[in-house]
């Protein structure tokens, strides 16, 4: 088979689909990897031979952004889609209006964006040379819907974390079916028929959604949303990374990591990385924080039981560490479940409070919401991590849970399955 995969250039939302790639590939099947030049180093360092497309004159402040992109989403598209009411708790936000706005917002500032018409166009010129037999695309990356209606090949939607944008979506749906005709609106259909319709396909709700979904999640905390959907283990990976030596003998005492994502810090949260370790001070651990040199610079004279890290493995710093404590980025809190490590997650948009507090009903640890997450608070969410052994318990259960799920070798079957009966339905 050929197989081909699409995603937005942001090495964390494509590292999850790599395990599935290297299995493929294993398994003898021709693999290409395609998405805008700024993948390119990403993907080719995961070992995948890679497709830059896309026009490259669109870009400008950020590397990978389109100009209108970016300008959305630095006028209050992010912070809008980042607070939105995901977690269902608010009547107005999931009523017709309010999900009619998110599906503006969303589509117009971020997924036309990242499938802007000069992506697509190159991405389809590709396809129809290579001819792939499955389409495997990014969840936020619909030009890889499009390819495969346009084509008219199997396509899948890689779902890392929860599904809380196709939850919105399904939803949004039912509210659609009730309005007067002369009142309906949707968005996604709006760009997406015109879009595919320039290639010869016709608008089904697969372009939102995909033909079916391949899921990599943490085991009990998924969102109910129809769709025939593949479970796969999530596999960590990190990105090329040398192992430092200070992680080659064992620690002396137990071993705290603090992570917070990309950035170091947590948008609207209550506290910094500095004043948290502060409050951690005094506990006999040793903190294990991913700051660069510049930024530990920067906030003067360290704890003695902090080590500033910089870029470090999670894969291999987390069998080490006895609790975690991070901005609940799914990279962040699926390696964390995949070694069973109790986590304190700071929940601060998108998925990531919903994430933390599905987690935490299931034991395996605690979650607080980042605007109230005080110094004091998250310490003596760290001192419960490490000395209660229910959240421990927990946590070994949910590793247990996880590692039960197929391995990426174990779906390649399952998606030569699903390509010899497609087939078999054309002919």
């Amino acid at each position: 088979m050929k197989i081909l995969f699409v995603s937005m250039p942001h090495p964390t939302h494509f590292h999850p689909m790599l395990p599935l790639a290297w299995a493929l590939r294993a398994a003898g099947h021709e693999v290409r990897v395609a998405g805008h030049p700024d993948l390119n180093d990403t993907a080719t360092g995961g070992g995948m031979t890679v497709v830059p497309v896309g026009n490259t004159e669109w870009y400008r402040n950020d590397p990978y952004e389109p100009e209108l992109y970016g300008q959305l989403m630095d006028r209050g598209a992010s912070d809008y889609l980042r607070t939105f009411d995901w977690g269902w708790t608010d009547p107005e936000a999931w009523s017709w209006q309010g999900l009619l706005g998110l599906e503006k917002i969303l589509v117009s500032s971020l997924l036309a964006g990242i499938s802007n018409d000069p992506f697509i166009d190159d991405l389809i010129a590709y396809a129809r040379h290579w001819q792939p037999d499955l389409v495997i695309w990014e969840q936020l990356t619909l030009a890889g819907a499009v390819v495969g209606e346009a084509l008219g090949v199997p396509h899948a939607r890689f779902l890392y974390g929860l599904d809380f944008i196709g939850r919105a979506r399904q939803e949004f749906l039912r509210l659609y079916g009730r309005q007067h005709p002369e009142h309906r609106e949707d968005p996604t259909r709006e760009w997406l028929e015109e879009t595919v319709r320039r290639f010869g396909g016709a608008w089904t709700e697969r372009l939102r959604v995909g033909g079916f979904t391949i899921a990599t999640s943490v085991p009990g905390t998924e969102l109910d949303v129809d769709g025939r959907t593949i479970d796969m283990r999530y596999v960590p990976y990190n990105g090329r990374c040398v192992v430092p030596d200070w992680l080659r003998v064992p620690a002396e005492r137990r071993r705290v990591c603090l992570t917070l994502g990309m950035s170091n810090e947590i948008a609207n949260t209550a506290t910094t990385s500095g004043e948290i370790l502060g409050a951690l001070a005094d506990l006999d651990v040793q903190v294990v924080v991913t700051l660069a040199a510049d930024e530990a610079a920067r906030m003067g004279p360290l704890p003695q039981n902090v080590r500033a890290a910089g870029f470090v493995p999670l894969h291999d710093l987390l069998p080490t560490c006895s609790a975690i404590v991070h901005h609940g980025g799914f990279g962040s809190r699926l390696t964390s479940a995949y070694h069973g490590v109790p986590q304190l997650i700071l929940g601060h948009g998108y998925d990531t409070l919903m994430a933390g507090q599905r987690q935490e009903k299931l034991g395996a640890g605690l979650c607080l919401p980042a605007d109230n997450a005080t110094p004091e608070a998250i310490r003596e969410c760290v001192v419960r991590l490490l000395d209660e052994p229910a959240l421990a318990a927990g946590a070994a259960r949910i590793r247990a849970d996880l590692l039960a799920q197929p391995s990426p070798a174990e779906v390649v079957p399952m998606l030569e399955r699903i390509v010899a009966e497609f087939a078999g339905a054309v002919r």
